[in-house]
């Protein structure tokens, strides 16, 4: 699971409550038999949470490192003390016989937005800085995150719609980890796959030496 910041590069005139999402972890082994390639369980948190989860995360494995059954894990119910799973084995298409299976689990509790498996939040709405791309980049490294690259126009949307669920008004630069290429007119995410190529702001992308190559989003919420 990567968790992905968005930077605020200027100052905005007002910002909803955006705080950094609490986020929790841990492990919990069962043991469990299916005579079909799907089965259910409820995974306990076995730890107090302040309230029910925002978004859950998961993935189960046998816990003897030494058997070869691979599992897909679909979160069906998100509840207080446990959320409720459906276990997947895909290896084959078949049940198992019992064993002792790890879920391993990530939580997350705030203001965030999912997408497939990426968490985008804004940081702490007190912690607006100016920053070049650079230090954009650096910023979201040190604290375990990465600007965000927007893969499609679906990604996109979801990227603008929660963009301006967050920002009351005002004028908002938001640092994007794609860069864009002059010469073959592209637009290429960090790990080297093309990203979104559409919705520029109008007279974008810019050409000629004085160009320079990262992305970014422009907002202007009345």
């Amino acid at each position: 699971m990567k968790c992905i910041w968005f930077l605020l590069v200027v100052e905005v005139m007002s910002v909803v409550d955006s705080h950094r999402p609490l986020t929790n972890g841990g492990s919990f082994e069962l043991a469990l038999f299916s005579s079909k390639a799907k089965t259910q369980a409820e995974i306990v948190y076995r730890m107090c949470l302040p309230k029910v989860p925002d978004f859950v995360h998961a993935t189960a494995r046998p816990s003897n490192p030494s058997l070869s059954y691979k599992f897909n894990v679909t979160i069906l119910e998100i509840m207080r003390g446990s959320f409720l799973v459906e276990i997947e084995r895909v290896d084959q298409a078949t049940g198992w016989d019992t064993m002792l299976i790890t879920v391993d689990w990530s939580s997350y509790i705030g203001n965030v937005v999912v997408y497939q498996n990426l968490i985008l939040w804004f940081p702490d709405a007190a912690d607006r800085r100016i920053l070049n791309a650079y230090t954009a980049s650096q910023y979201c490294n040190d604290n375990g995150g990465q600007l965000v690259d927007i893969v499609d126009k679906a990604m996109y949307d979801v990227v603008y719609d929660y963009c301006q669920q967050t920002i009351e008004f005002g004028w908002a630069r938001i640092w994007l980890g794609s860069s864009y290429n002059q010469t073959t007119d592209t637009v290429t995410q960090r790990n080297g796959k093309l990203g979104y190529h559409g919705d520029w702001y109008p007279g974008f992308p810019g050409r000629g030496s004085g160009n320079q190559t990262y992305t970014g989003l422009l907002l202007y919420i009345k």
